[in-house]
């Protein structure tokens, strides 16, 4: 047998290849000619994992098949085992030829695998390496290829260069592992270097807006560097891809000025000491007007309705971006007051609405609106999946999209709404598969859902009146009490009918308070009304400063229905309830106007009626878009106007044995998007009390508490705790006056806030968002020592945490900058810590 080591010459321009040869002088005169043979075997060196007969199908080739020497099939052979990403070497020899036969040798290196990985520099803590090591998928094991180390390298450091880093980079440092010679140990060394500011940014050729306008309202995303709040929300970095946005931004800002041909000429980016610099020039062109403005096509809706949803008349400055965005050609307002919304909620799905510039005279342009309207659509197949726990019925009597209804596009964000709303399902994973069928002028829609936990164990705990409270309750959102005797369904108890039963106990150093609650959101199934009834029983126990024991028991009952309404719109809603409360106090002192009353009973019988406006959404725990705006008045039967006494000379006990009042509230809530992912809410509220008659005056139960928290509103006397940061908690026993609320409480108060929002994690497990606030509220004791300018205020910073089995839990870090009751300095630092409290 003879042994003759040819090197088979692999490299190809059409493959990148790197199989190495060593040619010698035996083989030289004949490397370049091909000869076939019939493969007789392989043998393989290197490589340990791998028998030959492995190698063999990587390569492809089969014992007994006529292959070029060099040639194709032994080029492919090489490509195939780069491609299988298992060798950092592959070398191809003829090791012998016999007659016609050869036998084939394949050198091949092993690539190594990843050990142990560590990041490490500046600002790489414990979570930080953790997170690059997974975002990475740098697991034990993984294959250490060049693609793998260039994507590193080019990967980690652009996640820092979003962040302004621009120098940042990686060094990678390795090692063979100490336990295993097969595996290499990383030591990834992240420099990410200073933070490289826009230093400037310079327009030229910009004859009609200002540089000022054009970094402002131009490029949305690249700033250059500022200070102040403005340097802290919009900081100043380049991004390469923002600025190519911002490029197309700034030519959509000058259309929208009237400069229908403006275009950029040349930008240039540099970098010196101070940062990076940027220059952009600029060719305005001329302003241009609205000419005649036609509408062609039009039958369901007539000329005039559809020039007033336009906006735009002739003579006015040609807003090419606003135009389009009325229209609706450019994917509408979110709002729909455009042309195209108009057909699209109308059933015309198929609809097409498309501006045309039909002529130009001189700075005029005559534009024409193309419409073809087509047949109306309607929806089809309705389907849905992912509901594990709810029941089809609860799902099927929140969808508008209903099979033989119009098409709307209304319908599907109504739908998305109510689905989020339910808080059965994952908000961020609702999703929705449409598809048109223009055939038969149908639409067939799938709504995909994610259920999470809706049932809550509700600790609900705070710290107020010098001792701490709590409460151990479950809430069951998704029960189902047609199945309650249905032991099979429970889990841990029958759920998937969408009701509400919540159980509660509540107790502090002093009292002890239980509840047990009822809401069925569909009564009877066929309309959206919701039946809720309550029962709660109260007991506060103990002993004043000369030992002797001060009693308090409220047993309190309600029952209302809630109903959506389709007028004005069907966010609005109508809530109408009866609630009974029954005061006993023995030894506890009730403020009666200016005597002290510490024995009797009080009863309170009162109407409750509420008009609200829910359109907040679409995550019912983090909002991001709408409001939130309710009107409500208690109201008692007006019992003096039938009775003839001189209430003058009654006594307190007498006065009110059967309260009769009315009380009137108001809350406000707004929520818009301010930059990225930055969400504003504004809050607005306030409340008045009184009695229908001035011999009675208003009674001392259900008043105004001001501070804190809020923590349990309504708490022992029928009080209500508003809310407000900064200030200790108004929660004291005995209607005694607490920082800032007058002895007895209030008849009037009103609240103000604005506060920050930002989302750290929106997942199924965890919603997190940090939020910074600022507040001012206060409350009266009576009309005449009303001023609405007089409030106490405050700022601070907080964080909230929701997980669906524990509810909301909150922590609040605040300053009160006003002086308490009776106090000289201002209330200054307060820690608020909040479970299931909502601001």
């Amino acid at each position: 047998m003879r042994y003759i080591l040819i090197p088979i010459l692999l490299f190809f321009a059409s493959v990148e290849l790197s199989a190495q040869v060593t040619p010698n002088q035996e083989t030289a005169a004949t490397q370049n000619q091909s000869s076939s043979y019939i493969l007789k075997d392989i043998v393989v060196d290197g490589v340990k994992k791998y028998t030959p007969a492995q190698i063999l199908r990587f390569t492809g080739l089969s014992k007994g098949e006529v292959v070029d020497i060099p040639g194709q099939k032994i080029s492919s052979a090489v490509k195939k085992l780069w491609e299988t990403e298992s060798f950092s070497e592959v070398e191809v020899y003829v090791e012998d030829v016999e007659g016609q036969s050869v036998v084939l040798k394949f050198y091949l290196q092993d690539l190594m695998e990843l050990g142990e990985v560590k990041f490490v520099g500046k600002g790489v803590g414990k979570s930080k390496n953790e997170k690059l090591i997974k975002d990475n998928n740098l697991k034990p094991g993984t294959k250490i290829t060049n693609d793998l180390i260039s994507s590193l390298k080019n990967k980690i450091p652009q996640e820092y260069v979003k962040k302004g880093f621009a120098d940042a980079k990686i060094t990678i440092q390795d090692k063979i592992n100490a336990n295993d010679p097969n595996l290499v140990d990383w030591t990834i060394e992240v420099a990410k270097g200073k933070k490289v500011k826009i230093a400037k940014i310079e327009f030229e050729g910009n004859d009609q807006v200002s540089d000022a306008k054009l970094r402002k309202k131009g490029f949305k995303e690249t700033k250059q560097k500022r200070f102040g709040i403005k340097g802290i929300l919009k900081p100043s970095k380049f991004i390469k891809d923002k600025y190519e946005e911002d490029k197309i931004n700034l030519i959509s800002y000058y259309n929208s000025l009237g400069f229908r041909d403006a275009r950029i000429v040349s930008d240039s980016v540099w970098r010196n000491d101070k940062g990076f610099n940027i220059n952009v020039k600029l060719n305005e062109g001329k302003k241009y007007y609205i000419g005649d403005v036609n509408f062609i096509g039009n039958t369901s809706y007539s000329t005039e309705v559809l020039q007033k949803l336009l906006g735009y008349r002739k003579g006015e400055i040609y807003d090419a971006v606003g135009f389009n965005k009325k229209v609706g050609e450019d994917g509408g307002k979110e709002d729909d007051t455009d042309i195209k919304s108009l057909y699209l909620n109308n059933g015309y799905l198929f609809s097409t609405v498309v501006p045309v510039e039909k002529a130009v005279r001189g700075d005029s342009i005559d534009i024409e609106i193309r419409i073809k309207e087509g047949e109306k659509a309607t929806w089809n197949r309705v389907t849905w999946s992912g509901n594990t726990t709810t029941h089809d019925h609860v799902i099927l009597r929140s969808l508008r999209t209903k099979p033989g209804n119009l098409f709307s596009k209304l319908d599907i964000k109504r739908t998305y709404f109510d689905l989020a709303g339910m808080q059965f399902f994952d908000p961020q994973q609702i999703g929705q598969d449409i598809q048109p069928n223009q055939q038969d002028n149908t639409v067939d829609v799938h709504w995909t859902l994610v259920e999470k936990g809706s049932s809550q164990v509700q600790l609900q705990a705070g710290y107020g009146g010098n001792s701490f409270i709590g409460t151990l309750g479950l809430t069951f959102n998704n029960f189902s009490l047609r199945n309650f005797l249905k032991l099979k369904d429970f889990k841990p108890v029958p759920q998937g009918d969408g009701q509400m039963l919540s159980v509660q106990a509540q107790a502090g150093q002093y009292f002890k308070n239980y509840s047990l609650s009822f809401t069925e959101p569909w009564l009877f199934g066929h309309r959206p009304t919701a039946l809720s009834v309550s029962l709660n029983q109260s007991m506060v126990n103990y002993k004043d400063y000369t030992g002797a024991s001060q009693k308090l028991n409220i047993f309190s009952a309600s029952a209302g229905l809630n109903r959506l309404l389709n007028w004005p719109d069907n966010y609005f809603s109508l809530y109408t309830g009866i609630s009974f409360q029954s005061y006993n106090f023995k030894n506890y002192p009730f403020q009666f106007g200016s005597t002290t009353v510490s024995n009797g009973n009080a009863n309170n019988f009162s109407f409750n009626v509420g008009l609200s406006r829910n359109s907040a959404g679409y995550d019912p725990i983090f909002p991001t878009t709408g409001s939130n705006i309710e009107a409500t008045i208690k109201f008692t039967p007006p019992y003096s106007l039938f009775q003839n006494k001189d209430y003058t000379s009654m006594t307190p006990q007498e006065k009110y044995r059967w309260m009769e009042f009315y009380k009137i509230k108001f809350k406000a809530d707004a929520y818009n998007e301010v930059i990225g992912k930055l969400v504003l809410r504004s809050t607005a509220e306030m409340g008045f009390l009184d009695g229908y008659n001035k011999d009675l005056g208003a009674p001392p139960f259900e008043r105004f508490y001001v501070g804190g928290t809020g923590l349990f509103g309504g708490r022992f006397d029928g009080r209500e705790l508003v809310p407000l940061r900064g200030y200790e908690n108004a929660s004291t026993e005995g209607g005694s006056a607490t920082d800032i609320t007058p002895i007895g409480g209030g008849t009037i108060y009103s609240r103000y806030a604005a506060e920050l929002r930002y989302p750290i994690s929106m997942n199924q497990t965890a919603k997190i968002f940090a939020l910074t606030f600022a507040e001012a509220g206060n409350t009266w004791n009576n009309y005449s020592s009303f001023n609405p300018f007089q409030l106490k205020r405050s700022v601070g910073v907080g964080i909230r945490v929701y997980m669906g089995a524990f509810g909301l839990i909150g922590f609040d870090f605040a300053y009160g900058f006003d002086k308490t009751i009776g106090g000289s300095e201002p209330s200054g630092w307060q820690t608020h810590f909040l479970m299931n409290q909502s601001l």
